[in-house]
């Protein structure tokens, strides 16, 4: 759930802003049995304090806050009193299934874009969520997990650059720069074409998310953890 702050004078009205930012939700029949999911690459583990701590320390201190007001500087400087705490906190979150409403709660900037002539069009507007540290601390050691074993056993596509560490924007244009370069070389014309895919977050096909994960192999606790986080 949204709260919405306006950065910059705007006539538009928030349910203008919040259609074009939060879409309806995709409707995906997955039918009505479970598919049978193949068994899962790697074993599920708990969160451990040493993962808590490698999030808080990778922390920007001074970013803005959430709705709690609290900022990332309070948890690297109170980082040896408070994993103690958080530890167990997050890991009743995979264990009794439950996700508190108060952190699906999050505070929406409406930012404008600099160089736009008309600041009546709400796709002239940048949104930027701002969540709560706590759960970008407990959302970063699932991070890390999930990036371990995706890399460790291959499974997204090699030419996939979005979403995997050490593969960037910059890497994806030499690619496609390099494939340009050759095709010319043998007397080739290269035609591409650039898709924009718009408005895709926060909304989410949860349910097709799930789904593509177990096909994946990763294990049922934490797509059902996923489910719990975006469920309302």
């Amino acid at each position: 759930m949204p709260h919405f702050e306006v950065k910059n004078w705007t006539r538009l009205d928030f349910k203008t802003l919040h259609a074009t930012f939060f879409k309806d939700q995709p409707v995906h029949d997955e039918g009505e049995q479970e598919p049978q999911y193949p068994m899962p690459v790697f074993e599920f583990k708990q969160i451990c304090d040493e993962q808590i701590l490698r999030a808080i320390r990778r922390l920007q201190p001074y970013k803005a806050s959430g709705l709690s007001d609290v900022v990332n500087v309070v948890l690297i400087k109170c980082v040896d009193q408070l994993v103690p705490y958080l530890g167990p906190i997050f890991r009743a979150t995979f264990s009794l299934h439950i996700y508190p409403d108060m952190w699906k709660e999050f505070k929406m900037v409406v930012l404008r874009k600099s160089g736009k002539t008309d600041y009546m069009i709400p796709n002239a507007y940048w949104p930027i969520a701002l969540l709560d540290v706590i759960t970008k601390v407990l959302s970063a050691c699932v991070k890390e997990t999930l990036e371990y074993h995706t890399e460790k056993h291959q499974l997204l596509p090699q030419l996939q650059f979005a979403g995997w560490p050490g593969r960037s924007a910059m890497d994806s244009i030499h690619i496609l720069v390099n494939f340009i370069m050759d095709a010319w070389r043998r007397k080739k014309v290269v035609a591409a074409l650039f898709l924009d895919v718009k408005s895709t977050f926060p909304s989410k096909a949860v349910r097709r998310l799930v789904h593509n994960m177990r096909m994946r192999g990763i294990p049922k606790e934490y797509t059902d953890w996923i489910t719990c986080k975006m469920t309302g």
